[in-house]
């Protein structure tokens, strides 16, 4: 896609050849060199002159036009060209089927099947009307784009030459061979290689099995990718057998050399099938596969929920290995048998995952724990409640095997009505906030970007592709 961005578009075509036509004979044929004519005549219609060429090819400076038929109108300073137009200058080869050109305005109008090439850049539309004064090009009945890296299609498009910069409207499609993005309208700047895609949008690449979308857009050559509202980040694994949800207001996206950083704010949700999380920031390494949770945090595993100010989380490919939270950090594991929620608190908490099951609970200083026991038949038969500065809980499959702890102080409370409500102090348990799989799959909202011209190619155009097929490069 980065070659959509290096759009090369210089309309300084050719049709400023057009200006020699001027209202005196003498100076027009001073200007203007025909090189052949199979018919030219000067006519007279309604009292205006009109010089007609057919079969012709013109030259004026480094411009060449070859067209079916050509109508000179002198006093206006206007002229039409008909049937199978081929323009060439130095910079570019310009194909269509007819041509308005009014001189006083500097107005020219390509009509019918248009095709400019620069380059390896070659522009498809139907109707572009250019400005030689403001330099604006205007695409208005669809436009499609195709360089070497891919295509670009849209309904309506503007080219300002001066600032190198365009402007898509309407269905804004763009596809590579590893990357699509689609979007209502979008804007580009080809020398900074700065883009802007608003509304609706979507980027799906294929090289990182990767989803964006959002309501806006913004890149640029360095690898910044900036969602402004809804943002939506899906990646699936390398073996398809993890996907990961992000969702927040905004989203930051940062290439550096293999590394990918990603920055979430507002409103962020993650989901993925070892681990979810809300808080109000996400910072994410690739490089270290750590996850930064910070303001007002919650993490999920299975039936751990962890919160705190500062959490953070270590992945090691698609597993969950370690949960660290800071400074006044809550845990609650719901037992899977009898649905009494276990408690932990304590200053720092390390939580340690081993082939994705929680084996071993590290909490200190001031460490805290309520856990509720069972019988052999799986029946609560009572509760664990201590204070020690330091205490680590062992788990095998998930289960509390052994607790170490340091020199502590608490109680043993045997069952009784109303043992399973008892919480310690800043006790916080928040199932139903906890991010779920999405339900609808996210999908283009647009036909793929044919792999077809809009028109039936101009036969001097095949022609231009046969000659030169040794240069063209796509």
């Amino acid at each position: 896609m980065s070659n959509l961005i290096r759009i090369s578009l210089l309309f300084s075509i050719t049709l400023l050849m057009v200006s020699g036509f001027a209202t005196s004979n003498s100076h027009a044929q001073d200007v203007v060199q025909i090189d052949y004519a199979r018919e030219a005549t000067v006519i007279t219609e309604n009292g205006e002159s009109i010089r007609k060429m057919y079969d012709a090819r013109l030259k004026t400076g480094n411009v060449t036009m070859v067209v079916d038929s050509a109508w000179q109108y002198i006093q206006r300073n206007q002229m039409h060209a008909f049937g199978n137009i081929q323009i060439e200058t130095p910079d570019e080869w310009i194909w269509t089927d007819t041509l308005y050109y009014d001189i006083n305005e500097e107005l020219s109008q390509l009509r019918g099947r248009v095709i400019i090439r620069q380059d390896s850049t070659t522009l498809f539309g139907e109707s572009v009307d250019y400005n030689f004064l403001t330099k604006v090009a205007f695409f208005n009945k669809g436009i499609r784009l195709e360089d070497t890296g891919g295509t670009l299609i849209a309904k309506r498009g503007t080219y300002f030459q001066n600032q190198d910069s365009a402007i898509f409207k309407g269905n804004v499609q763009i596809a590579d061979t590893a990357q699509y993005a689609e979007g209502d309208s979008l804007f580009i700047n080809r020398k900074t290689e700065f883009l802007q895609l608003y509304s609706n949008v979507l980027v799906a690449d294929s090289s990182n099995n990767g989803l964006l979308t959002g309501d806006f857009l913004e890149a640029d050559s360095t690898g910044r990718r900036f969602v402004d509202g809804n943002a939506y980040l899906r990646r699936i694994s390398a073996d398809t057998t993890d996907t990961t949800h992000i969702n927040s207001n905004q989203a930051l996206l940062l290439e550096q050399d293999s590394t990918n950083l990603i920055k979430s704010y507002g409103n962020v949700k993650v989901y993925g099938p070892n681990f979810s999380s809300v808080s109000d920031t996400l910072l994410y390494n690739s490089s270290t596969e750590i996850f930064e949770l910070i303001s007002n945090p919650i993490a999920w595993h299975n039936n751990i929920q962890l919160t705190g100010p500062y959490i953070t989380v270590q992945m090691d490919s698609n597993q969950i290995r370690q949960l660290t939270a800071y400074h006044q950090t809550f845990v609650v594991q719901e037992d899977s048998t009898t649905g009494r929620l276990n408690q932990i608190k304590g200053d720092t908490l390390i939580t340690d995952f081993m082939d994705g099951e929680l084996s071993r609970i590290l909490i200190y200083p001031n460490s805290q724990v309520l856990y509720h026991t069972a019988n052999e038949q799986g029946e609560s038969d009572g509760a664990v409640e201590y204070s020690s500065p330091r205490t680590i809980m062992a788990f095998k499959d998930g289960e509390l095997e052994r607790v170490v702890a340091g020199k502590n102080s608490g109680y043993f409370f045997e069952e009784f009505e109303g043992l399973a409500d008892r919480k310690l102090d800043g006790f916080s348990w928040n199932p139903e906030r906890k991010p779920q799989k999405p339900r609808v799959l996210i999908q283009p909202r647009f036909s793929p970007v044919p792999t077809v011209r809009p028109f039936e190619l101009p036969r001097r155009y095949l022609e231009f592709l046969e000659t030169n097929s040794d240069q063209i490069r796509f």
